[in-house]
Formats: structure tokens, sequence, C-alpha cells
């Protein structure tokens, strides 16, 4: 959690808790659990005890509330790095509703709520979970959730879709392999962000899916190139894995086609 974030898309970062349960593929690397374990966590796991914080922590999001509107402009903040919000655990239905009343609290921050879960963000939203919410959705609440396969999309982004929030975004990282999208899904997404995996086992992230995507994508869905990750297309004719080289998250940076897009959604009017 941070004021501070070396992630492109977000201005903060905020964390109700650490730990998950892995899903799908995409969580076969993860970063939040290396980070864990380096700290000397073990909240990783369905047996596993999450690790949860003290007033301090929650009370920051209000300071980064004040300084917005001093500045007079929006920030986005990025919940959870270390966790996925949605987990289906009873541990977490009170943390849930804490951070709604938090967000209800900032009124001057986007909060951008990213899962691998979006039946359960679903069932909480709509109030059909045990411990849902009962309240209208708030207008500074943003939706995504990971997809990182043709599968993930064909199951997750319809899901996503019937979510009423102001910006429903999709994040496409790690990018696993070519994903072809519907006309409903390019319809029912405000915001798309790529990008490539990093760290020791990173898999490659293919120049081609991802030039597919963009063009699926620009013109019609806010488009966002976060990293090429641990790989990176050639830049010589030399061949090497698929035209593929391992350059670092630092040395492969994140140009495509020799610029940055950095597009940011417009959100929808409150339903």
């Amino acid at each position: 959690m941070g004021e501070q974030t070396g992630i492109e898309w977000t201005s903060h970062t905020f964390n109700t808790h650490w730990g998950c349960v892995k899903v799908s593929p995409g969580c076969e690397h993860c970063y939040a659990e290396s980070l864990d374990k380096r700290t000397g966590g073990k909240h990783w796991g369905p047996e596993s005890e999450r690790r949860f914080f003290g007033e301090k922590h929650w009370n920051e999001p209000r300071k980064w509330n004040e300084k917005a509107e001093q500045a007079g402009e929006r920030r986005r903040v990025f919940c959870s790095s270390m966790a996925d919000v949605f987990e289906e655990r009873e541990d977490l239905d009170e943390i849930r509703h804490r951070l709604m009343a938090l967000i209800e609290e900032t009124p001057n921050l986007d909060w951008l709520l990213l899962t691998k879960r979006p039946q359960a963000m679903l069932d909480f939203f709509m109030g059909t979970s045990g411990a849902g919410y009962n309240a209208p959705m708030l207008p500074n609440i943003w939706c995504g959730t990971t997809v990182e396969d043709q599968q993930r999309a064909d199951e997750r982004i319809p899901i996503l879709a019937a979510i009423p929030a102001v910006v429903r975004f999709v994040s496409f990282e790690p990018l696993l392999g070519p994903i072809v999208l519907t006309q409903g899904a390019l319809r029912d997404i405000d915001w798309a962000i790529v990008g490539g995996e990093s760290g020791g086992g990173a898999r490659p992230m293919h120049a081609e899916w991802v030039k597919n995507l963009r063009m699926q994508l620009v013109g019609r869905v806010a488009f966002f190139f976060k990293q090429w990750g641990e790989w990176a297309p050639r830049p010589d004719d030399i061949a090497a894995q698929e035209g593929l080289v391992r350059l670092g998250k630092k040395g492969a940076g994140r140009l495509l086609d020799g610029r940055e897009w950095n597009e940011l959604p417009t959100p929808r009017r409150p339903t």
C-alpha cells in the first residue's frame, strides 16, 4: 500500500488485506505471493490466515482524498495489489463493507477494484451473496477483471458486463495467448490494460497477441499498454525464441510500435 506506486495506470495502491488463492493460469507466478514470502508471510492458500491492517493503514486514503480535493483533481486507487477483495471467504465480509464505507468517504478518488472472481463481485454488488452490498453502486467505483487467455475472456467478461459500474475494465495481464473479443465484449468494457509477465519464471507475451488486441480495441475501448514484461520483440533480425529476447522488465519497457499507449476511459453515467 502506498501513496507512491510503480504501477503506471494508477495514482495509489491500497490493500484491504494480504493473501489469496490461485484460481487460473494467470496466477501461476503470482508476484504478490512471492513478495509475501520474501517478507516472511504465509498468507496464500485456502487454509492460510489473511494479513489484516489497523486504523493508520485505513486512514491513508482519507489523506489522499484531501490532497486530491485541494489539487482540484481526481486520483485513481488500485485495490488490491496483494489480494483479491472478492475472494470467497467469510472473514472478508466485514472488510468488504468497511471498504465500501471508505470509498463513500473519499469521493475525490476513483477506486479500481480488480478481481479474478467477477461472479463473486457481481453477487456482492447485486446483494445476492450472503453478505452482499445492499446499496446503490457508488459513482467512484471502477470494476475490473483479469483476463489472461481466451477461456477467461469468454468466462469473465460477460459477468463483468452485468455490473453497473461507471467504468468496467479488463486487465489482460499477464497476456498468455491470443484473444478474440466478441462485439458484446467490445461494447460492454470501457478500458483495457495489456501487459506481459515479469519475474524469474515469466512466460513470453508475443507481439502478435498484443497487436491483434490493439487492433480490436483502439477506437472502441480506451487502450493502455502497461509493459512487455520480461520478454520483448527482438530489435534486430536475429531469431530468438520466436522473435523475442529476454531483456527484463526495465529493458523491455512499454513502447508498442515506437510509442506509449496511455488511454484512459470516460466514465459512464451512474445507473
